[in-house]
């Protein structure tokens, strides 16, 4: 028989990890269990230097095989995006156990930590988060801290999937996307870059060729109606994170890109790059130089 995923089994999940440091062997391990999973959200591989909190989500959601419920991501900004086309995203409510809490610190709109509600009592809610004070650790807030973005609340009850992208349907099989859904993941960077994101896709049991096809049609409308006026950066050397949070990787540093999209988020310019027909991401103004 199947088991079925539910809020109690992902958060007695969470909970066996309490106490666990950073760069400790649970935390490497949890890490590494992360970056096993392919493709890897947004192509990236998580170091043990990385902010942790969503990798941690990611990996006990592989773990109790909830991935097709909650998504897999390093990212939290991401992370609220996938719960909205999830259809799990409810926004400032009051919590119940095994609801996923996105925080946003500096009231900046910028989602920046992630954790699973483990107990609730009354106005007040206990979460599970790694990357706590550099552990996993669990922490007490009231519903309505203004520094909580929102809640999303998984859809539990769901039989338990496999550790692969998008979740698994109870039967070890990855749950089928159309074309349109893969393409605008490929937008977001979810699959990663060619020719890992190529080898991924069709791993994954779909047509690589068909979901580039649909990229580029998306891209050539967007792009006609987007008209950027730069058309190529080089990355500052100082740049730490894209737009979006995660850690940049060493060789993006200091390298040319073309810009295919650009628009002003509150009041600052930002820049999708791409390179060799695939996404790198989003970049912060003041992260390049304009060519």
């Amino acid at each position: 028989m199947r088991k079925v995923v539910t809020a109690q089994k992902v958060v007695d999940i969470a909970g066996k990890y309490v106490g666990a440091k950073q760069y400790g062997s649970v935390h490497k391990g949890l890490i590494d269990r992360y970056n096993q999973v392919l493709p890897r959200p947004s192509g990236y591989k998580m170091t043990y230097d990385d902010a942790w909190c969503d990798a941690f989500v990611t990996a006990v959601a592989d773990e109790a095989g909830a991935n097709h419920l909650i998504g897999r991501e390093c990212g939290v900004e991401r992370h609220v995006k996938v719960c909205r086309d999830l259809g799990i995203w409810l926004g400032r409510v009051k919590p119940v156990v095994g609801d996923l809490v996105m925080f946003d610190w500096d009231g900046g709109g910028f989602a920046d930590h992630i954790a699973y509600v483990g107990e609730v009592s009354g106005e007040r809610f206990r979460t599970i988060e790694g990357n706590s004070n550099g552990r996993v650790e669990r922490n007490w807030f009231a519903w309505n801290d203004w520094r909580i973005k929102g809640f999303a609340r998984p859809k539990y009850g769901s039989v338990a999937g496999g550790a692969g992208a998008g979740g698994g349907n109870g039967a070890g099989r990855p749950l089928k996307q159309s074309v349109n859904e893969l393409a605008s993941q490929v937008l977001l960077g979810t699959w990663g870059n060619n020719p890992e994101r190529t080898r991924a896709l069709v791993a994954a049991g779909y047509d690589a060729l068909a979901v580039q096809k649909r990229v580029n049609e998306l891209m050539k409308g967007h792009l006609s109606n987007a008209s950027p006026k730069v058309k190529r950066v080089q990355v500052s050397q100082k740049a730490v994170r894209f737009y979006t949070g995660e850690v940049m990787d060493a060789w993006v540093k200091g390298s040319y890109f073309d810009v295919l999209d650009q628009k002003r988020v509150r009041g600052e310019m930002i820049y999708l790059v791409g390179y060799r027909g695939g996404l790198i991401g989003w970049l912060h103004a003041n992260d390049v130089k304009l060519l």
